[in-house]
């Protein structure tokens, strides 16, 4: 039975989901702006064989408020003491966009307590992570409408009326055909538990003073244990890049690579079309 509960860094309370002690530890950790709940479709099946925990960053769900202490420090700071204190023992960590660079810094701090990587779509060299595009424009309606205060249900129109960046012609998320309101109105609990702080150097123009806390070279060389690269379809949205998977894989000690067909940056998870991606997951741990 999954279980949510709190744990104190000793400067935060975070806010984590907890499985039943299934096997060994397997830490999720979610993108950027988002919450645990992302990880519901996978929860299920990973539940039946690992120990899984699923924090909430400070900042993000209902985890604690820290104004003007959201850089990748701050966040990775917390997460070393998760894994000390309340883990307790090597887990495997996957890591969701921004989520796998916090496990990328988190192999560094901490090499004896994490087991095997999973990186699940990122940009995972400087030069790629600075051409992507910032999306300002949908970085700064996230600021303006995280901690929103309003019904919830005005909330999911204002997403559903949204552009979605980069379409053209100009599209909104409502108009997506594979996306339904419910799923908007997900986003928007997501956004109302959201300090506004969180977004402030993306949506500022400042991503890349973000990016400069990871020396990629330098911590994907470092890496010794095994590393599972999972990539969406770029031409569908999502984030990591060919360039990305060479680059890794040629800097990991040991690294294996699926793309996962037919997705965009949520590999799956945003539709719960996530057969693909648990079959990766799944043939990933049950090898180490």
């Amino acid at each position: 039975m999954l279980k949510e509960l709190t744990f104190d860094t000793g400067e935060v309370i975070l806010n984590y989901a907890e499985g039943p002690a299934s096997g060994s530890p397997l830490v999720l950790l979610h993108g950027f702006t988002g919450r645990w709940q992302g990880f519901l479709p996978l929860l299920p099946v990973l539940s039946l064989r690992w120990h899984v925990y699923a924090p909430d960053y400070r900042g993000h769900g209902k985890s604690d408020r820290v104004p003007g202490k959201y850089l990748p420090d701050d966040f990775v700071s917390d997460l070393v003491a998760f894994l000390e204190r309340q883990v307790g023992e090597p887990a495997v960590i996957l890591g969701h966009s921004y989520g796998a660079l916090f496990a990328l810094r988190l192999a560094e701090r901490l090499p004896d307590a994490v087991r095997a990587l999973i990186f699940g779509d990122i940009s995972l060299s400087a030069e790629t992570a600075a051409a992507r595009p910032e999306n300002l424009e949908s970085w700064a309606m996230m600021r303006q409408l995280a901690g929103w205060e309003g019904p919830i249900q005005e909330l999911t129109k204002k997403l559903a009326a949204f552009p979605v960046p980069g379409q053209d012609p100009p599209v909104t998320y409502g108009e997506l055909p594979d996306v339904h309101l419910v799923e908007l109105r997900e986003w928007a609990r997501s956004l109302m538990q959201l300090d506004p702080g969180v977004t402030e150097s993306h949506a500022g123009g400042r991503r890349e003073e973000f990016i400069e806390a990871f020396n990629f070279k330098s911590l994907l060389s470092a890496v010794s244990c095994p590393v599972l690269l999972l990539q969406g379809e770029p031409s569908q949205g999502a984030i990591m890049t060919d360039a990305d998977v060479d680059y890794g894989m040629a800097l990991l000690a040991e690294a294996y690579h699926v793309q996962i067909e037919d997705t965009d940056h949520g590999l799956g998870m945003n539709n719960w079309e996530v057969a693909p991606l648990l079959r990766a997951l799944i043939s990933f741990l049950e090898s180490l």
